[in-house]
C-alpha cells in the first residue's frame, strides 16, 4: 500500500521518463536533419566543382559566385537560428527553475494541510470519546436509533402493503365492469344515478358480485394508505430525534473548537489550490516553450526551414539545371564522376528524409502520451488523490501500470479507471459513523477531509432501507441485526 503522495511521485517519475524519450527522439531527428542540411551543402559543393571543371570550356564563374552567395545566406540563417535557440533555452531554464520552486512550495504546503487535517481528526476523536461517556448523549443516541428502527420497520411494512395492493389489485383494475362501477362510486353515498342508469348499474353489480368485491378492494386500497400515513408519522418522529442527536454533535464540536480547526484546514486548502492554479498556468507557458524547442530540435523551426528551402530552390534554378544537363551530355569523364557523386548524394537525401518522417511519427505518439499523462496528473490532483489519508493498494501496481501506459500497452482511460478503483482512504482516528453520522445522511465528523468526509460517512451509515445497526460502543463502527 502506498500513499496518494507517493503515487503522485510515481506519476512525476513517469513524466520525467516520457520527457527523456521525447528528447532522445528529438535529438535523433535533429541529428538527421543536420545530416540532411550537410548533404545539401555538399550538393552545392558538387555544383561548384562541376562549374570549376567547366571553366576552361564555359564561363561559369558567375554560377560559382551565385552558389557561394546561396551558401552564405544559409549560414547566416543558421547563425540567427543558434541565437534564437540560445534565448529560448534561457527562457526554458528559468521556467523549469520556477516550476521546481513551485513544486517544492506545493510539497511544503501539502504537508501543512495534512498537519491541519490531522489536528481536526484528533480533536474529533477526542470529542467522540467524551460524548460516548456522557449518559445524556448515549440516551439521545439510543432514542434516535430506536426511532430510526421503527421508521424503517414502518416504511418496510407500508412498502410491502403497497406492493401487495399492486399485485392483488390488478385483477380488480383489469375488470372493466368493476372499474366502471368503482369510478362511478357505486354502493357509496357519492353514487349519483337514477332511472334507467341506476337499474342497469344494479343489474351489472349483481352480475359480477360487486358488493363483496368493492369491500375487498376498498380494504386492499385503504390499508397501504393508512400504513403509509403511519410510516410518515413515525419518520417525522425519527427525524426529530435525529435532529436532536445531530445538534448535540454540533454543540460538542463547537465547544471543543473543531470548527475553528476546520477553518484552518480550509485556509490551508485554499493556499494549496492557489499554488496548483499557478502551477497549471505556468505549465501551459512551459509547454508552449517546450513545443517551440521541439521544433528547433527536429529542424522544423523557421530558420532551418528557410535555410533548407533556400538551398533547395537554388538547386532548381535554370542555370544550374542547364549546367547539370550539359555535364551529362559531355564526353568528359571528370563530369561523369561528379554527376555520379551527385546522384549518390540525392539518394542519401531521400533516405534521410524517410528516416526523419518515421522518427516524427514516433515523436507524435510519445508527445500524445505525454499530454495524456500530464492531463491524468491534473485530474489526480483535482480529485485530491494526493491528500492526507488517500492510499492505493499494491504498491508495485502503479509503476507497472504507468510503464505499460508509456509503452503504449495501456490507454489513458483504462489507466485512470484502475487508479480510481484502487484508491481508498485509510482509517482515521475519528469515526465518521459516530452518533448522527451513522444514519446515512452525511456526517458532521469529517476528520478535516471536508466533502470527502461526507462521502465516507454516507457510505458507512449504519441505517438503510431494509436494515439497521445496533447501538452501543464508542468510537469505531457498530453493526447489528436488521429487518
Amino acid at each position: 500500500m502506498i500513499s496518494g503522495r507517493q503515487a503522485l511521485g510515481s506519476i512525476d517519475q513517469t513524466l520525467t521518463k516520457a520527457h527523456d524519450q521525447i528528447e532522445k527522439l528529438q535529438s535523433e531527428i535533429g541529428q538527421t536533419a543536420e545530416h540532411l542540411l550537410d548533404a545539401q551543402k555538399a550538393q552545392a559543393e558538387d555544383y561548384r566543382a562541376l562549374a570549376r571543371e567547366r571553366l576552361g570550356r564555359l564561363d561559369d564563374s558567375e554560377l560559382i559566385q551565385h552558389l557561394d552567395h546561396a551558401e552564405r545566406q544559409a549560414v547566416a540563417l543558421l547563425g540567427q537560428r543558434d541565437a534564437a535557440l540560445n534565448t529560448l533555452r534561457d527562457r526554458i531554464g528559468k521556467a523549469e527553475h520556477d516550476r521546481q520552486a513551485d513544486e517544492a512550495e506545493r510539497t511544503a504546503q501539502a504537508a501543512r494541510l495534512d498537519e491541519a487535517v490531522g489536528l481536526v481528526d484528533e480533536a474529533e476523536a477526542e470529542t467522540q470519546r467524551r460524548l460516548d461517556e456522557e449518559a445524556e448523549y448515549r440516551a439521545q443516541r439510543d432514542a434516535a436509533e430506536a426511532a430510526e428502527r421503527k421508521a424503517l420497520h414502518a416504511d418496510e411494512k407500508a412498502m410491502r402493503s403497497e406492493e401487495e395492493r399492486e399485485a392483488k389489485g390488478k385483477a380488480y383494475r383489469d375488470d372493466r365492469l368493476f372499474g366502471y362501477l368503482w369510478d362511478r362510486h357505486y354502493g357509496t353515498p357519492d353514487y349519483k344515478a337514477s332511472g334507467l342508469f341506476r337499474w342497469l348499474d344494479d343489474k351489472v353489480a349483481r352480475l359480477i358480485g360487486y358488493a363483496d368485491a368493492r369491500v375487498n378492494y376498498a380494504r386492499l386500497s385503504e390499508i397501504p394508505q393508512r400504513l403509509r400515513e403511519h410510516a410518515s408519522h413515525v419518520r417525522a418522529a425519527a427525524d426529530a430525534e435525529f435532529a436532536k442527536l445531530r445538534e448535540l454533535d454540533e454543540i460538542a464540536r463547537r465547544a471543543d473548537g473543531i470548527p475553528a480547526l476546520e477553518e484552518k484546514v480550509n485556509e490551508q486548502q485554499g493556499v494549496l489550490d492557489s499554488i496548483d492554479q499557478r502551477i497549471d498556468e505556468a505549465e501551459v507557458a512551459h509547454q508552449e516553450m517546450l513545443a517551440e524547442q521541439a521544433r528547433f530540435a527536429i529542424g522544423d523551426d523557421e530558420f532551418m526551414r528557410k535555410a533548407v528551402d533556400y538551398l533547395a530552390r537554388e538547386f532548381q534554378t535554370e542555370d544550374l539545371m542547364h549546367l547539370r544537363q550539359d555535364a551529362v551530355s559531355t564526353p568528359y569523364p571528370e563530369d561523369d564522376l561528379i554527376i555520379s557523386g551527385m546522384l549518390q548524394r540525392e539518394n542519401e537525401k531521400r533516405q534521410l528524409e524517410s528516416t526523419i518522417t518515421g522518427l516524427k511519427r514516433a515523436l507524435e505518439q510519445q508527445q500524445k502520451r505525454l499530454a495524456e499523462l500530464e492531463s491524468l496528473r491534473k485530474d489526480f490532483k483535482r480529485k485530491r488523490f494526493d491528500r492526507a489519508g488517500s492510499v492505493f493498494a499494491e504498491d508495485s501496481m502503479i509503476p507497472v501500470l504507468l510503464g505499460q501506459f508509456l509503452a503504449g500497452m495501456l490507454d489513458r482511460g483504462m489507466l485512470w479507471k484502475v487508479l480510481k478503483e484502487h484508491q481508498r482512504y485509510a482509517p482515521r482516528r475519528s469515526d465518521p459513523g459516530f452518533g448522527s453520522g451513522g444514519f446515512g445522511r452525511g456526517t458532521v465528523w469529517r476528520g478535516g477531509l471536508g466533502d470527502i468526509g461526507d462521502i465516507i460517512g454516507g457510505a458507512r451509515g449504519r441505517f438503510g432501507r431494509g436494515g439497521f445497526g445496533g447501538g452501543g460502543g464508542g468510537g469505531g463502527f457498530r453493526t447489528g441485526g436488521g429487518f
